[in-house]
């Protein structure tokens, strides 16, 4: 029988444990991306594990299979609000900041849960997939999560790369979608990680939605001439949507006068100034573009998975079979073609929504 120092020697002499990191906002879908990228690992034959880094995560870790948990090993969020009287956010970044200041005690626990999770007649290495807090300011207001990454990745000797996730819904606001792609680049920055962009719920701006898009799907993937949007800041340009009925906007005369009444304020003239100078900011440092994905569709969630495997270097591992080194390296390398078809497979079906819905009207 292997115990846990035999193990982790034996983890030792193999390749490094990979992984990926989820973060993003709170409705991004984070919990639904770990079960659903978890379930898809296994069945591609990956010895994939979920460790939660969330002290206010008390019911997503219900939805997929948790090697280690931090609410139960180190830190919950709730007690930490009752006993220094704080609120949630505040709360949360006490919590991060423990985690980095005593990581030295509580990270053998984590990596001892990991060794256990071998199977001693399974030559695959672990695959761990950290979920993160959704809150922005544990990313913006200090370095605690950053330095807990570096330790994490020293002591377990880790290849991991940070998946970043935007609800696609933010499409339709011009203020909202820059907003996350400001926050993106900052947590891009801080974090100092490999980092593939994620524009999760895909599927949630089909149909109806379709109409609300002011710009073609690419526009929003490839984050460039943000600035546009600067001039749609007060909604104009999208529907009014209702359950029962559609008020086009466009048509409507108190609607226009109102609008132009606004657009010739000073304040708006501001406004839409910052909002440029914000866009440029995003484009001057050209990190930032998002990937698709419904993972409801697991084509969408496979080619996800190629940008994160070359991301982290799962990609290039070593294989007992030449022709899969060979096929990796391949997929690696190869050109961009398959991100432009699932550009192109969403455009298709925003249009074929959109159709269908003026047949309708």
């Amino acid at each position: 029988m292997m115990n846990s120092r035999d193990k982790a020697n034996s983890i030792s002499r193999h390749a490094p444990i990979y992984g990926q990191v989820v973060v993003g906002a709170p409705g991004s879908g984070k919990t639904t991306f770990c079960n659903g990228m978890q379930q898809y690992l296994k069945l591609l034959g990956r010895n994939v594990w979920v460790i939660n880094l969330d002290p206010a995560n008390d019911f997503g870790t219900e939805n997929y299979e948790a090697v280690w948990n931090v609410i139960e090993n180190v830190v919950h969020l709730r007690k930490v609000m009752e006993d220094l009287e704080l609120g949630p956010n505040g709360g949360l970044v006490y919590c991060m900041e423990y985690l980095d200041q005593h990581a030295e005690e509580w990270i053998p626990s984590m990596k001892e849960a990991i060794l256990g999770s071998i199977d001693e007649e399974d030559s695959n290495q672990p695959y761990i997939i950290f979920d993160l807090p959704g809150q922005s300011e544990v990313y913006t207001h200090g370095t605690a999560v950053s330095s807990l990454l570096q330790k994490l990745v020293k002591q377990l000797d880790l290849r991991i790369c940070v998946v970043q996730l935007v609800d696609a819904t933010q499409c339709r606001s011009p203020p909202a979608f820059l907003s996350s792609t400001l926050l993106g680049l900052a947590a891009m920055i801080r974090l100092e990680l490999p980092t593939v962009n994620i524009l999760s719920k895909t599927d949630l701006i089909l149909g109806n939605e379709a109409k609300n898009l002011l710009f073609g799907m690419d526009f929003f993937l490839d984050c460039r001439s943000l600035e546009l949007l600067a001039d749609y800041l007060d909604g104009s340009g999208t529907n009014i949507q209702d359950d029962d009925y559609t008020i086009d906007i466009a048509d409507d005369a108190e609607y226009q006068a109102a609008r132009h009444a606004v657009k010739d304020s000073s304040f708006w003239q501001k406004h839409r100034k910052l909002y440029k100078a914000l866009a440029e900011v995003v484009e001057d440092y050209g990190l930032l573009n998002f990937a698709p994905l419904d993972v409801q569709n697991a084509t969408s969630v496979g080619q996800v998975l190629r940008a994160i495997d070359q991301a982290n270097g799962f990609v290039f591992i070593d294989q007992v079979n030449k022709e899969q080194v060979e096929s990796l390296f391949n997929v690696a390398v190869q050109e961009t073609e398959n991100r432009f078809e699932s550009i192109a497979d969403i455009q298709e079906r925003l249009g074929r929504n959109t159709e269908s819905n003026d047949d309708f009207r």
